[in-house]
């Protein structure tokens, strides 16, 4: 009786070993059970304005933070990041794996920002030259479209740098190397995209929703033009933003190549009028930075500066001012654009 007894402990102390055994090796190196993670987000509803931050975060089982080995699915599609900006209203499904394990579904909701109180403007900025016999082909299309678009706002930006047309600008090297601008005519939309002459393309980006709106109010006193810009947000963002304040002067006149002869006019045209001619900048012509801290929803921020305009017809000249995404961003382009005639105010609209 007692061997038996002896028989029957030593048989339950080896399963009880062998079921430890089992245990811990499925903790160290087995494949860990489906539900094995969690996913928290930074808040349970976006605005679905494209700007609005969703930050996701995952752990495991023992609360280690494996949100860079994991995968994210939104809405069933990896995510190439753990942030993510809606501009579709509706619910949002996420959910994560990694190594076999995943996480239970979250949604969060992206709700309709509604209409814009800004009016969206469109930037075209034309690289052209006198001596570029294709240019007038563009010239014409985008004074075409701009007159029965006026939201369309053009800036003619005169090169290459060495070339006979006597409005280069100055720095149309750095701005030509940033756009990949290897040939002329070519414009640049918006800071982003080069554009292909269509209108569709054109009237895709005037019927964006206006993210922020921008303001000036210039004076003029001899050749000095003073200069408030101001930018209004109606998003809230901590991408890196910047002002563009540029100064071009319209009217100005020349002779134009113009291979097209006789369509367009003669070759040359002369008398040509060119339109909107950049000439100066009162920031870097790429932009000066906005403090992300007044990227606040509701928020105006002002930057003040002066442009001297000596030599140029001050009653023919604009400013014309542009925020757009900074140079270390995901991103790339304007998001809205103001133009006024000099020594007047142009507020937000």
């Amino acid at each position: 009786m007692r061997k038996l007894f002896s028989l029957i402990i030593a048989a339950t102390a080896l399963t009880v070993i062998t079921l430890q055994s089992c245990s811990k090796g499925g903790s160290g190196g087995g494949t860990p059970a489906a539900g094995g993670l969690t996913v928290s987000v930074n808040k349970s509803s976006i605005r679905a304005d494209n700007f609005d931050e969703l930050v996701i975060t995952v752990k495991d089982l023992n609360g280690t933070d494996v949100t860079s080995g994991s995968t994210i699915k939104i809405n069933g599609t990896p995510s190439a990041s753990n942030k993510f900006y809606s501009s579709t209203p509706g619910n949002i499904t996420i959910k994560a794996t990694k190594s076999g394990a995943s996480s239970p579904d979250v949604t969060v909701t992206a709700t309709d920002p509604g209409p814009s109180p800004f009016t969206q403007k469109l930037l075209t900025e034309d690289y052209t030259g006198t001596w570029c016999g294709y240019c007038p082909r563009v010239g014409t299309s985008l004074k075409t479209y701009s007159s029965s678009n006026p939201n369309c706002i053009v800036v003619g930006i005169h090169g290459p740098s060495g070339s006979s047309d006597p409005y280069n600008y100055l720095y149309i090297s750095q701005l030509a190397s940033a756009f990949g601008i290897s040939s002329f005519p070519t414009v640049i939309v918006n800071r982003d995209a080069k554009w292909l002459e269509t209108s569709t393309e054109l009237n895709t980006q005037l019927s964006k929703r206006a993210p922020v709106g921008v303001g000036l109010e210039t004076t003029v006193s001899g050749s000095t033009i003073t200069i408030k810009a101001k930018v209004k947000f109606d998003i809230t963002t901590e991408m890196p933003l910047k002002l563009v304040v540029m100064l071009v002067e319209d009217n100005l006149v020349a002779s134009q190549v113009n291979y097209y002869a006789p369509t367009y006019g003669p070759d040359p045209i002369a008398g040509y009028i060119h339109k909107n001619t950049l000439r100066s900048a009162g920031t870097d012509i790429f932009g000066d930075d906005i403090p992300v801290a007044q990227q606040v929803s509701g928020t105006t921020w002002e930057k003040d500066l002066t442009i001297n305009a000596a030599g140029y017809n001050i009653s023919n000249c604009k400013i014309i001012a542009t925020v757009v995404y900074g140079t270390n961003g995901l991103r790339r382009g304007s998001l809205n654009t103001q133009i006024v005639t000099a020594g007047q105010t142009k507020n937000f609209d």
